[in-house]
């Protein structure tokens, strides 16, 4: 353990930077994993809420009557512009005024129709979509393709680059570890020849500077966890996912742990193999 502390001192400016390296990585997959969590929650609302908004040319029962006979649809709802107009105003209170002094025209009557579950996929919507508007007195269909392909574009570009930063965060652990215990072991080359002379074991010789490694890992972490608490609290983020939280900090522990581990064990070797 004491050589441990006076490896520490000799790479005092190093092991700053070691814990900055590795701390930022770990913010990062800490706020990358909620945001990943927020954009599935996004994702997952859109497609359980998709529906078709149909807008009839003129008698809207004769329009109910032919999605009647389609296949694939769950529930059928008729909204006439009194009913569309309050569900507006419910939503955007704000507008109240301007809709208002637009008058009671501005509201059209729309039919929603709900997919049945099985039937909540970009290709089958697509092809509901295209029978709905061959139908008769069916002037516009809408069903939000837009807000489906962005919210699957938004999930996927979160989840690669939580993928990308757990990649460099095991990556750093490795190598911030690999480099600081070289310069560790160089730096006390005569002091652990000395201590070889007299008959040390290998393992009394590595385990300082392992437990070096693992030392900057558990900080970092640490330091890492308190900032990102911190951060996500204010968003009043952290509470919303509690276990998953909880759970990322935990698995990134033993994962940043492991890296340093091993990249302390590969430097050894590097010098030893130096050495020989």
């Amino acid at each position: 353990m004491r050589e441990t502390w006076r490896a520490i001192k000799v790479g005092s400016y190093r092991s700053v930077f070691a814990v900055i390296g590795i701390s930022l990585s770990l913010i990062s997959l800490f706020i990358l994993t909620n945001l990943l969590a927020l954009s599935f929650k996004i994702y997952r609302e859109v497609w359980e809420n998709v529906r078709f908004e149909v807008f009839p040319e003129r008698d809207p029962r004769g329009v109910v009557k032919n999605l009647e006979l389609l296949g694939g649809i769950d529930k059928i709802e008729l909204i006439d512009g009194k009913r569309a107009k309050e569900e507006f105003l419910k939503l955007y209170p704000n507008f109240k005024s301007i809709v208002e002094e637009l008058g009671e025209d501005v509201f059209y009557t729309v039919i929603r129709v709900y997919p049945k579950e099985h039937w909540k996929d970009e290709g089958l919507l697509k092809l509901m979509h295209s029978k709905i508007s061959a139908l008769k007195e069916v002037s516009n269909v809408y069903y939000g393709e837009s807000w489906i392909a962005s919210a699957g574009v938004f999930f996927k570009t979160v989840l690669g680059l939580t993928l990308g930063v757990i990649f460099i965060t095991i990556m750093a652990g490795i190598l911030i570890s690999f480099y600081t215990v070289r310069f560790a072991v160089s730096h006390r080359k005569t002091y652990i020849d000395i201590l070889r002379l007299y008959g040390v074991s290998p393992f009394k010789l590595r385990y300082p500077y392992i437990l070096l490694s693992i030392i900057y890992a558990f900080v970092s972490w640490l330091f890492a966890v308190g900032i990102s608490l911190y951060l996500l609290d204010a968003f009043n983020i952290f509470r919303e996912n509690l276990y998953a939280n909880l759970t990322v900090f935990l698995v990134s522990l033993i994962m940043v742990i492991l890296s340093s581990f091993f990249g302390s064990i590969a430097a050894l070797k590097d010098i030893e193999t130096l050495q020989a």
